[in-house]
Parts: structure tokens; C-alpha cells; sequence
């Protein structure tokens, strides 16, 4: 069975490409699992920060449907996770750039967030679309926030809208938009440029200062899918599989008659 993902070193940069086309780079348990050994196999190596990359016409899909229906939404596995593998990402010592070259969906999006830098090419996009298949971006909820400010971070996961690579840059989500083909040769330069700069004890210590000031709460990330009713993210992702519109429109008139009797009762 051939891997979801290569590991390249170059120059000490180690360039973690995703390659599960068929699944358009979708974070399935084996893709996350394979991606924490990337990180680990590049340390042993040597490698001074971590470029993310990827093949094929999407940069990552998001999360595996199959997975999400099969216990990530009510179990939490520390080596298969995508919420784990984020946190790591986030704490990592080393520099880690994001290389966008396609769509970032999702799972796909909050990768991106949990890298330290990113680099997109023009015809990347950007879209947080959990709510409307009964989900949440539970990482992306933490991260956001921080980045762009309370009200376009609800504005990007409360209306799940899609943004281009120049709407992400002017919002603060990309770093850097360049022509197509070159995301992560440009990632790969701008890894090199920081760590010839400065010793690592001093890019270590500012990355996690800064997020230790945001003070992110990973327990709360990961147990926060929870408190979404199982019906509704259940009827979602069965919409989704079988390629039908969704129905919430029951949830919403039992979620009516419930107001209706807290009211009556206070």
C-alpha cells in the first residue's frame, strides 16, 4: 500500500508533500498518523523547519468522511486525530510553512491556520464549510480568532463562505500569493531565509511565547465537536455520502417548540 505523503529534505528543510490525489489530500487517520512520523523522521534528519506541501489540484480536502462517520466524531485517537496533529504543528520547535497550491477545505483550512507561515498560489481558495454538514471547525474556532478578529472569523465559519488566495492574504490567513507553480518553492526560500537568520533556541522560543500569550485551550478543541447534537452532524455527512441536499429543517422546528416551553415555563 503506497503512502499518502513523501518526505524530502532539502538544504535542512523537509518538504512533507500530500499525495492522495484520488481522495483530493483528504486527512484521513492514515494520512494523519503518516504525517506525525513525517515530523518526527525530520527531526532525526536533521531538518531546521518544515515546508507543508501537496500534489494534485487540492491542497488538502479536509477531514476523511469515512473517518468522521466512523468515531472521529465522538472519540478522539492522540495518533490519528487531524486536532492532535494540528496542536503539534502549532507547538512545534521548528518553523513550519504551509505551501498552498489548490483548494484548503475545511480540515485542509485548519491545517494551514496551524502553520506558522503560508504561501498560496492565486488560484488557491479558502473555505470553513463544517456548519453547513452539522459540524465544527473545531481547531479553526480556537486559531481564527486571533488572527482576523472576532467578527470575520464568524463571518468565515458562521457563513461558511469561500475566499480566494488574494481575500486570504488581505486578511491576514496567507503570508505570501504567487503564480501558480511556485507556492512551494517559495515556501521552501522563505523556510531557508529564517532559520540562516537566527539560531534555533531564539525562532523556538518567540513562536511558542507568542502562542502561549493566545492561550489556546487543546482540550476544549477537541472535545467541542461533542456538543454538536449527533443528529444533526449525522444527517449532514449522510447527505454528503449519498450526494443529497440536506434536511435540517426538523432540527430547527424541534429546536422552536423547546424555546417555546423554556419561555413558558420562566
Amino acid at each position: 500500500m503506497s503512502s499518502t505523503l513523501t518526505l524530502d529534505i532539502q538544504d535542512h528543510i523537509a518538504v512533507v508533500t500530500l499525495n492522495d490525489m484520488q481522495r483530493r489530500n483528504a486527512l484521513s487517520r492514515r494520512m494523519v498518523s503518516e504525517m506525525f512520523d513525517a515530523l518526527e523522521s525530520s527531526r532525526q534528519r536533521g531538518a531546521r523547519a518544515v515546508v507543508v506541501a501537496a500534489k494534485g489540484p487540492a491542497f488538502c480536502a479536509g477531514a476523511n468522511i469515512d473517518d468522521l462517520r466512523d468515531g472521529w466524531m465522538e472519540q478522539a485517537d492522540p495518533k490519528t486525530d487531524p486536532a492532535f496533529l494540528f496542536q503539534r504543528l502549532v507547538e512545534e520547535d521548528r518553523v513550519v510553512v504551509a505551501a498552498v497550491q489548490g483548494p484548503a477545505v475545511g480540515g485542509g483550512f485548519e491545517l494551514t491556520l496551524s502553520c506558522d507561515l503560508v504561501v498560496a498560489e492565486d488560484q488557491a481558495w479558502f473555505a470553513l464549510p463544517e456548519v453547513t454538514r452539522g459540524v465544527i471547525p473545531n481547531t479553526g474556532l480556537a486559531l481564527l480568532q486571533h488572527m482576523v478578529g472576532t467578527r470575520r472569523a464568524l463571518h468565515l465559519v458562521l457563513g461558511a463562505q469561500r475566499i480566494s488566495a488574494v481575500q486570504a492574504l488581505q486578511q491576514g490567513l496567507v503570508n505570501e500569493v504567487v503564480e501558480s507553480g511556485r507556492a512551494t518553492e517559495r515556501a521552501i526560500a522563505l523556510a531557508k531565509m529564517i532559520t540562516s537568520s537566527a539560531p534555533p533556541g531564539a525562532l523556538r522560543t518567540a513562536k511558542h511565547q507568542l502562542h502561549s500569550h493566545a492561550g489556546y485551550d487543546w482540550q476544549r478543541v477537541r472535545s467541542s465537536v461533542a456538543d454538536v447534537p449527533r443528529a444533526e452532524w449525522q444527517e449532514g455527512l449522510d447527505a454528503f455520502t449519498q450526494k443529497r441536499g440536506t434536511n435540517f429543517d426538523p432540527f430547527w422546528t424541534v429546536c422552536s417548540t423547546d424555546q417555546a416551553t423554556r419561555s413558558g415555563q420562566s
